[in-house]
Parts: structure tokens; sequence; C-alpha cells
């Protein structure tokens, strides 16, 4: 019976769970599927069953009590288990009487994000859309007094990120949309026009639809467009480097995206069209955005590569990786972030920031060239995520 070896398999995982928790396989061996499979695919489509077999009114108590005899020996013979994620031990999907006979106190300690991974799961099962949001707040303060011996300024500085994703996914369909707001601001040493400048400012929408025409491979369409929307300034004027909508930029290119592992995407657009927009062109310089002066747009067509990467080695530490080429086969503009998110506990992260860019689409004066620009951030502050 289907939901007989749902429940055995369930307990097995709970048992083992208990018996090591510690470490945590990415994948397990079951001899009823003749293979390996992800462990949080394989423990989650479990919960998502059983929740099915509720609304068919199954009783899984009096299951779970008739496997319950049977577990030594089938944790043996049916699969090769070293640990299992916790599970809660209030999972609101299940009836009392098995939630008491199958998740014990002294078994698994209790964990908040467990929980909601299988519930999330089993809202996913229902629906393809796939939603959530993070916001993040970091500062770095550094107070030094005139007579310090060593010298030395007195610096404040403040990120503020929230990103949100909405995406659909169905068997050869897929559909992602991403939107981020970054905003960081800090205190400048030695300029006399600004006590605070923007350090850092965007907002950025992300979409991406695909249609899977041979395994892991998909014909895509992408749009993404960001703009800036504060203004921030060069030091000791008044002069814009960026400004509310200047520069707007947008980009919309088609092609092949390959996707070989999860969390991974390389995406190359043979057709690639660019459009940079500057509003204020009188306080700030166009030719910094690669816009001729006395105009206030370009429009032109190119090629593009874009990867990017997802790596997740561990629940308390995540390594995002972005990667970005653009050329028009005279210039070109390639840019590459590479951020790491340290998980310190429920409401605090740190976070680690490395985004090297070159552009010589940018217009220079006299025989200036186009060189590295580089920027680093090292951060701790509270985060939250909605799920």
């Amino acid at each position: 019976m289907k939901v007989k070896g749902l429940i055995v398999c369930l307990f097995c995982a709970v048992l083992a769970t208990a018996q090591n928790r510690h470490t945590l396989p990415d994948t397990i061996y079951t001899k009823d599927l003749k293979g390996t499979v992800s462990t949080d695919d394989y423990l989650l489509e479990l919960i998502a069953e059983q929740s099915r077999q509720l609304h068919e009114n199954d009783s899984l108590f009096v299951l779970a009590i008739a496997e319950q005899r049977r577990i030594d020996s089938l944790r043996r013979d049916s699969m090769i288990l070293d640990s299992l994620k916790k599970i809660n031990k209030d999972i609101d999907v299940l009836p009392p009487t098995v939630a008491k006979l199958a998740i014990k106190k002294s078994w698994i300690k209790d964990a908040e994000a467990d929980r909601q991974d299988v519930l999330i799961a089993i809202r996913n099962y229902k629906s393809p859309w796939r939603k959530g949001a993070n916001v993040m707040v970091q500062l770095t303060q550094n107070y030094v007094t005139k007579n310090w011996y060593q010298g030395g300024n007195t610096s404040f500085s403040m990120l503020a990120i929230a990103q949100g994703h909405i995406n659909y996914q169905s068997n050869k369909f897929s559909w992602q949309n991403t939107g981020e707001w970054r905003g960081g601001f800090s205190t400048i040493s030695g300029d006399t026009c600004h006590k605070v400048n923007t350090s850092e400012d965007y907002f950025r929408l992300y979409s991406k639809a695909g249609y899977e025409f041979y395994k892991n491979m998909f014909s895509i369409i992408s749009a993404e467009y960001m703009m800036n929307l504060l203004p921030t300034y060069q030091e000791n004027s008044t002069n814009l480097k960026t400004g509310f909508a200047s520069p707007i930029r947008f980009n919309l290119a088609g092609g092949v995206d390959f996707r070989p592992v999860k969390g991974l995407s390389v995406i190359f657009n043979p057709i690639a069209y660019k459009l940079v927009y500057v509003m204020n062109t009188t306080k700030t310089n166009p030719n910094d955005f690669g816009v001729e002066q006395g105009q206030n747009k370009l429009s032109e067509f190119g090629s593009s590569i874009r990867v990017d990467y997802l790596w997740k080695p561990v629940r308390e530490f995540t390594m995002d990786t972005r990667f970005y080429l653009y050329t028009n086969y005279e210039r070109v503009e390639i840019d590459l972030e590479v951020t790491g998110n340290f998980i310190i506990n429920r409401f605090l992260t740190a976070r680690v920031s490395l985004h090297p860019r070159y552009d010589n689409t940018v217009i220079f004066e006299g025989d200036a060239k186009a060189k590295v620009q580089f920027k680093e951030l090292l951060s701790i502050g509270f985060s939250h995520q909605f799920r």
C-alpha cells in the first residue's frame, strides 16, 4: 500500500535523525526507488503525499502503529540513511494522534525553520507559483575623538536591501521574476558640501521566461530594468554623479539558457537590445553612461552573456554569483558580483560583497582610457525572510 510505505519511510527518517543530528547528507539511497534522490526533495515529497492522503480521509494513525513494528528491519533493507533534516514537533498538517506517535520531543529538536520548509513544500505542491522576500539592514560605525593619538575620522555607513521574487514553474515552462532595491549611505571625511552621501542606490527588475526544448536547455526571452532613485554627488561639489532616473538602463534579449545543475544558469543571447536614458543632463554628465553630449539616450543592439549561480553548501551560508557581459562589437561592458551571506541567527546576518567592473562604453575626454572598477563591502546587521 502506497500510504503504508510512505509512513515507514517517514519513521525511518525520524529515527535516523535522532541518532545522528549533526550530519546532513545531500542525497539518500532508497531500495524502493532503486537509486539516489535528494534528501530534501524526498522528505518534502513524503509530507506532501501525506497531506494528499489526509484529504482522502485515510487513517494514518492506524497505519503508523502497524508499520512501527517493522522500523528496524526496513531501516537496514530499504534505506541507507545517515541523517535527515529535523522535523518540527508541531507540524500542522498531521493529525494530533500521528504527531504524538511519530514526532517525540526526545527525538527532535524544535526548529521553526524546518517546520516552515515542510509547510512551504506542501503549499508549493498545490500551486506552480513560488514567492518570497528578504529585507536586510546593515550598519558600520566608527567613532574617533579629535585628540586620538593616531588620528582618524568618525564615520558611519548603512546599507539597506529589499529583495523579492515571484516564479512560475510547470513541466516545461518557467517564468522567473525578481525585484531588488539597494540603498547605501555614508558620512564622508573631508567633504565640506555634504555630511552624508549616497554610496549605493538602484532599483532593479528582472524577468526571464523559458521553455525547455531539450534536457536542461531552455529557449528564453529576458528583460532587465534598472533605475537610480537617489542623488550621488561628486566630492566637495554640488554636481551630480547620478540622480533620479539618471540613468535608466533597459536590456531586452533572446537566446538559450543552459541549467546543468541546480542553482546554475548560463545564458547566451545572440541578440540583445540596450537602452540608456539620462533624464537630468544638466547636472549629470551623460558621457559617464555612454551617452553623447547634447543627447539624453543611447539605443543599440549587440550580444550578451549572463551567468547566475547560487551555491548553498549549508543552511548558514550562501554564495550568490552574478556575471554579465555585453558587447556592441566595438566596446564591452563586464560586471561581476560575488556575495557571501552568513547567517548568525534568525535575525542577524553578515555579508561580504566583491564587485569588480569594467566598462569602456563610457565616453572619456582626451587620452583617458577605461580602467577596472572595484567595490568591496563587509557588514553585519538585521535580516528577515518572508515566505
